[in-house]
């Protein structure tokens, strides 16, 4: 009985310092080791309390083309439409459904949220996305973040008990999937699976569509294949599984759902590839349609709406668009998002004509170049201006396509804005730049002293440009203030109009 006594008391006395030890881990360092290993819990805690709509994604989200003049995020012009609602964005590069529950599900469940955007893309269903050698990345910071105590997920987090595979243990992973899984189509296809299809293409002289076989394409095609040739099986697919664990949540927190079927280059795929991809990529679109709608998901079809032009990435499969591309997700969306504000609702037209008048207040409602510069220190309208100097020495930067501008507004260029200096001691120019494979580099810097010498005041700076023939064939326009000097210059409210 003694030894029985005793065994019971060390257990009793290890569980006791098993709870103290929680206990101070909890209180001292569990918040330091999630900043170190799992800060992108920053991600949710940063959403506000009143914050109505969220928009979760990858970096779909954020990626812009370096001559979009507007480069701010689909989730952005998403607002636009609903200027009274607020609405906020999760946006974290390469991630999956997979990462989104854990984040939403973080949510201050006090919050005022009652709808939730997610992201669908396709190709996260695939073989490559799945295995991806990111995943243990991913997975580590997904650790702390367990619903368990503390002082286990550190336990879990010390001895890798997360999907922690090499990266070759992972090409092995999709490497096996494409050789086992059978391609299904409702005729007779001559490759099995996807690595007799990619070694077919990567060894024939196959002539595509436009009759542009080169290496360079050929290799694009295979990319495609492997990207694209899957059938989604809804009962294995662990991204169908993620995808429910969000359903659930939602209904739990009460959230209306909608899930955001990403663009896809089907232009491309349809001319590198063929038919037989096509049929695969709509076929998992009406898969994935098909069985969230039935789970009374809103499900937003962008798979063919953005034309291959605006795909940003020319030689690889991404969901990146230049601007166009990302208003049009964003306009899809907001329509979508209608149904459960029709009197928060405000009609934009993003396909109207070709703008001549562009204007910046500074305040990070528009996204131009160089967005670093912007300051709260002083400003003349709003809340912020550009600072230069002091090693910025570039100010917010309108740059655009100039053979956008239409060619009866392109004689004359009127440039504005208001600008407060501290010191006279500067070289500050206004700089004009014209650039373009048909024309010879064009740079102007105007001496912004001619005009404005008045300091510790916001003055008004104005200046016309009759453009020279020999640039009007242009490609790109840039536009800034230059300030290499010590002497900071701040600019607010920048206006261009082309005449």
């Amino acid at each position: 009985m003694n030894i029985f006594y005793k065994i019971i008391l060390r257990v009793v006395l290890f569980a006791v310092i098993i709870v103290i030890m929680s206990f101070l881990y909890d209180y001292f360092l569990s918040e330091k080791d999630i900043q170190t290993h799992s800060d992108i819990i920053n991600l949710s805690r940063d959403i506000q309390y009143d914050t109505k709509v969220i928009y979760i994604g990858e970096s779909s989200n954020i990626t812009f083309q370096n001559t979009d003049l507007d480069k701010r995020p689909i989730s952005s012009f998403v607002a636009d439409f609903f200027p009274e609602l607020k609405m906020a964005d999760i946006t974290l590069p390469a991630s999956h459904a997979g990462i989104y529950k854990v984040l939403l599900n973080k949510i201050n469940k006090e919050s005022e949220i009652n709808t939730v955007i997610v992201t669908l893309n396709l190709r996260s269903f695939n073989a490559q996305w799945i295995y991806s050698k990111l995943e243990t990345s991913l997975q580590k910071s997904l650790v702390l973040l367990n619903d368990y105590p503390p002082f286990f997920n550190r336990f879990l987090l010390s001895f890798k008990a997360y999907d922690n595979k090499t990266e070759t243990e992972r090409k092995e992973q999709i490497d096996q999937k494409w050789k086992n899984e059978l391609l299904k189509f409702p005729y007779n296809f001559p490759h099995r699976n996807v690595t007799e299809w990619d070694n077919w293409m990567a060894s024939t002289q196959y002539i595509n569509d436009q009759n542009d076989t080169t290496q360079k394409n050929i290799e694009l095609a295979c990319h495609y294949i492997k990207a694209y040739a899957f059938t989604i099986d809804t009962f294995t697919n662990p991204r169908i599984h993620d995808f429910d664990k969000i359903i659930e949540l939602s209904k739990k927190r009460g959230w209306n759902l909608i899930f955001n079927l990403m663009a896809e280059n089907t232009e491309k795929a349809q001319s590198l590839v063929g038919k037989e991809l096509i049929y695969l990529m709509e076929h998992n679109r009406k898969i994935l349609t098909d069985y969230f709608q039935k789970k009374g998901v809103t499900v937003v079809d962008n798979l063919n709406a953005v034309e291959n032009i605006q795909f940003i990435d020319q030689d690889w499969t991404t969901e990146h668009y230049a601007e166009v591309g990302r208003k049009t997700i964003a306009q899809n969306v907001a329509q979508k998002l209608k149904q459960f504000y029709p009197d928060k609702y405000y009609h934009i037209d993003y396909s109207s004509s070709q703008p001549t008048y562009f204007f910046n207040d500074c305040d990070k409602q528009i996204i131009w170049g160089q967005m670093q510069t912007i300051t709260d220190v002083n400003s003349y309208s709003g809340n912020y201006s550009s600072s230069t100097g002091k090693g910025n020495d570039f100010s917010i930067t309108f740059e655009y396509p100039f053979n956008k501008i239409p060619d009866t507004s392109t004689n004359i260029i009127n440039i504005g804005f208001r600008t407060f200096m501290y010191s006279n001691s500067h070289d500050a120019k206004l700089v004009i730049e014209l650039s373009g494979s048909k024309i010879e580099y064009y740079w102007n810097g105007i001496p912004i002293a001619d005009q404005v010498t008045t300091i510790n005041e916001w003055k008004d700076y104005n200046y016309t440009l009759n453009i020279p023939e020999e640039v009007k064939q242009a490609d790109l326009i840039k536009i800034y203030i230059y300030n290499p000097s010590k002497s900071v210059i701040l600019v607010d409210d920048l206006r261009v109009e082309f005449k």
